[in-house]
C-alpha cells in the first residue's frame, strides 16, 4: 500500500499478457503509418484518410507529417465542407491539446483551421480569445499558449482595428501577480511596453516608467532568486527609450538605486547562506556597464570584484567576464 492505494500485483501471466497487448499496439500503429506515407503518396484525399490521420494522431500526436497530409485531405475535400466539420476540427485540436498543450504542431494546426474558417468574422476570434484564456488558467506558464494569445490578439485587433494593449497590459499584470516566476507574462510585458511607448498610446510617458520601475523594485524584494525578474530588468536597463524618456538625472538615480538594491539583497543572502547571489551580481555588473558607458561611474566601484566573482559563480560565461576584466587593465 502507497498513499492509500494498493499496488496492482504483476503476475508472469499478466506481465506477458501486458507484454502481448503492446506488441499489438505497435504492429497496428506501423501499420497505420505505412497506410498514411502510401496514401500521401499515392494522393489519396478521402474520407477514409481524413479517418486515418485522426486515429494516428489519436496515438502519436507528434506526428507533423501526419498533420501536413491532414491539410492536404481538408483542402482537397474543401468545397464540400460546412461550418461543422471546422466546428468539429477545432474540437479535435482542443482534444489533443488539453493531452498535450505543449506540442507544436497541434498549435500550427489550430491556426490553419481558423485562418480557413469559412466565417472570418470578429465573433469566431472573439471566441478563440475565451478558449485562449481558459487554456492560460490551466498553465499560466505555457510559452505556447503566450505565443497564440499573442497571434489571436493580433487577428482581433486587425478585425475590429482597436489595439488591446492597455486590456493586455492589466492582464499580463494581473498574471504576475498571482506567479512572479512566469517568465512568459514578464516577456508579454516586455512586447506590450514596447508597443504601447511606440504607438503613443501612454500619456504620462515618465510616470508610467517611474510606476514601472517601482513595481520592479518591488519585485526583486519579493522574490531575489527568480530570473525571470532579473531579465526583465536587464531589459530595462538598457532599453533605449526608457534612456531618451527620462531626464540624465532621472536616468542616473535610476541605474544608482537599483544597483544599490541588487548589492543590498546579495549582502543580505551573503548574511543569510555565506554565499554571493549570482543575479544580485550580474546585475550590478549590467547595470555598471551602462554606467560607464554614459559616463556616470565614480572612481571606486565593484566593478572588478563582481568580474572576479562571477568567473567562479557563473563558469559558463566566464569568458565574457575574463574579457571585461582584461579591459580593465
Amino acid at each position: 500500500m502507497q498513499h492509500g492505494i494498493k499496488r496492482r500485483q504483476w503476475t508472469k501471466d499478466l506481465l506477458e499478457r501486458r507484454r502481448e497487448e503492446d506488441k499489438n499496439k505497435i504492429v497496428s500503429y506501423k501499420t497505420k503509418v505505412m497506410q498514411m506515407f502510401q496514401g500521401r503518396n499515392s494522393k489519396d484525399y478521402s474520407t477514409s484518410a481524413m479517418q486515418l490521420t485522426t486515429d494516428l494522431l489519436d496515438l502519436n500526436p507528434e506526428f507533423n507529417t501526419v498533420w501536413n497530409y491532414r491539410r492536404d485531405v481538408i483542402t482537397s475535400l474543401e468545397p464540400q465542407l460546412g461550418i461543422d466539420f471546422w466546428e468539429n476540427e477545432l474540437q479535435f485540436t482542443m482534444v489533443q491539446l488539453k493531452r498535450f498543450p505543449k506540442v507544436y504542431w497541434i498549435w500550427n494546426h489550430r491556426v490553419w483551421t481558423l485562418t480557413h474558417f469559412p466565417s472570418q468574422t470578429l465573433t469566431i476570434w472573439k471566441k478563440e480569445f475565451a478558449v485562449v484564456n481558459a487554456l492560460l488558467e490551466l498553465d499560466a506558464r505555457n510559452f505556447h499558449g503566450w505565443h497564440y494569445r499573442r497571434m489571436v490578439i493580433s487577428k482581433i485587433e486587425e478585425l475590429s482595428h482597436n489595439s488591446l494593449n492597455k486590456e493586455e497590459f492589466d492582464y499580463v499584470t494581473s498574471k504576475i501577480n498571482k506567479d512572479i516566476s512566469n517568465y512568459s507574462a514578464w516577456h508579454q510585458r516586455v512586447q506590450l511596453i514596447t508597443n504601447m511607448l511606440s504607438m503613443d498610446q501612454i500619456v504620462d510617458k515618465v510616470g508610467f516608467i517611474k510606476k514601472e520601475i517601482g513595481y520592479i523594485t518591488n519585485a526583486i524584494f519579493t522574490d531575489a532568486e527568480d530570473q525571470s525578474v532579473w531579465f526583465y530588468i536587464v531589459w530595462m536597463v538598457k532599453f533605449p527609450t526608457i534612456r531618451k524618456l527620462l531626464s540624465k538625472q532621472d536616468y542616473s538615480v535610476f541605474l544608482k538605486d537599483l544597483k544599490e538594491n541588487a548589492l543590498m539583497i546579495n549582502a543580505d543572502e551573503i548574511e543569510f547562506s555565506g554565499k554571493d547571489n549570482v543575479w544580485c551580481l550580474k546585475i550590478a555588473l549590467e547595470i555598471e556597464i551602462v554606467q560607464r558607458s554614459i559616463g556616470d561611474v565614480s572612481e571606486e566601484t565593484g566593478f572588478k570584484d563582481y568580474l572576479e566573482k562571477l568567473i567562479n559563480l557563473d563558469p559558463s560565461r566566464q569568458n565574457r567576464y575574463k574579457y571585461l576584466l582584461s579591459k580593465l587593465s
